[in-house]
């Protein structure tokens, strides 16, 4: 099984701090922004224990509503705090040793993983729309905990390994399964249903099926005439939306390849009759592949399922984590700003399909 991991770089900048007459009162330095920086990495190492709020309320307006999105080249200006600041330039630690123990040790740590468009990736703004999300939820929560999130693109070991051993806090994004119904689920799903914890619903998607032009599969009107087919579901999706239906090995065949784009692969080369995927992230790597006249998606069988955050029973920080995120998606709903994210991470999807 492949198992590799993307954690958050830092590179070595220089923090340019002035004398404390050179400034005015409430302004004690400028920083200038480098790929890979966040708002916290740049509180932690100008000022120790320091929540990135520091930095974000004094650059509202240059920063925007979003401080998890900073660009490279980005000035900052930095606050004055009670507490001594460093007169001279000195230049950036390795991130291992950037933060003081005290800080990382309060840290809610997150993980989640590439390949997952427009949800999650590396590659997207702001690390994909459930990412913005997430981290959002974090900020409006306004408990003064930090929360990071990490990228680890081995979907299964998240439950096999890290969460078990609580290497991190939890992970995103994750379907329920019908928990109610254990004897419909398969023991990955059972597994999820009696180990882990669920944040409230961040976002409803619609599980969708897509077959080649011209297949019969893209029309049927019942899950029983996919009986005997063979079918493909990345690692790391549940099988709940198919199991919960009958479609089940030996009914079907199941491939389990690492990569969406594999399964697509496989479809065009005649391994695979359907492919069982989130229907927007299908639409985008289909897409992506140059296959949008090749490939079609059945929309008579489709079923809506939300995507949560997850947390391991047995992690004592677990309750602490939900409750914070839960909180800060309450104030998000309430306010408008969940429907802002969505609506502008789907309308650069869009764009996207139409250049």
């Amino acid at each position: 099984m492949r198992h590799s991991t993307g954690f958050i770089g830092v590179s070595a900048l220089a923090l340019i701090i002035g004398a404390g007459s050179a400034w005015a009162q409430e302004d004690c330095g400028t920083y200038q922004v480098a790929p890979g920086d966040s708002l916290q990495k740049i509180a932690s190492s100008v000022y120790g224990d320091v929540s990135f709020r520091v930095i974000y309320d004094a650059n509202r307006d240059e920063i925007g509503y979003n401080p998890n999105v900073i660009e490279a080249g980005m000035v900052l200006r930095l606050p004055c705090i009670d507490r001594p600041l460093p007169e001279k330039t000195v230049q950036r630690v390795p991130e291992a040793a950037e933060a003081p123990a005290a800080a990382e040790d309060k840290t809610i740590v997150l993980i989640t993983g590439n390949d997952f468009p427009p949800f999650t990736d590396e590659s997207l703004p702001g690390r994909g729309m459930f990412t913005e999300l997430v981290e959002t939820a974090a900020l409006r929560a306004e408990s003064g905990q930090t929360v990071e999130v990490r990228f680890v693109n081995d979907w299964d070991a998240h439950f096999e390994t890290l969460l078990p051993v609580q290497a991190f806090d939890g992970s995103f994004p994750w379907t329920r399964p019908d928990c109610e119904a254990p004897a419909s689920l398969s023991d990955e799903d059972r597994n999820r249903c009696e180990n882990y914890i669920f944040s409230d619903p961040f976002y409803e998607v619609v599980d969708g099926l897509f077959a080649r032009k011209g297949s019969p599969f893209t029309s049927t009107l019942d899950v029983s005439d996919l009986a005997g087919t063979r079918i493909c579901r990345p690692e790391g999706y549940s099988t709940a939306r198919l199991d919960t239906v009958g479609l089940s090995e030996p009914i079907i065949t199941l491939y389990r390849p690492v990569r969406v784009a594999d399964c697509f692969d496989a479809l065009m080369g005649g391994t695979v009759d359907i492919v069982a995927i989130d229907s927007l992230v299908g639409t985008d790597m289909i897409e992506f592949m140059g296959l949008t006249n090749e490939i079609v998606e059945n929309q008579n069988l489709g079923k809506v399922s939300a995507l949560h955050v997850l947390v391991h029973k047995d992690n004592s920080r677990g309750k602490e984590t939900l409750d914070l995120l839960n909180a800060g998606l309450r104030e998000m709903v309430g306010s408008g700003e969940w429907y802002d994210i969505v609506s502008s991470a789907l309308r650069r999807g869009m764009m996207r399909e139409m250049n």
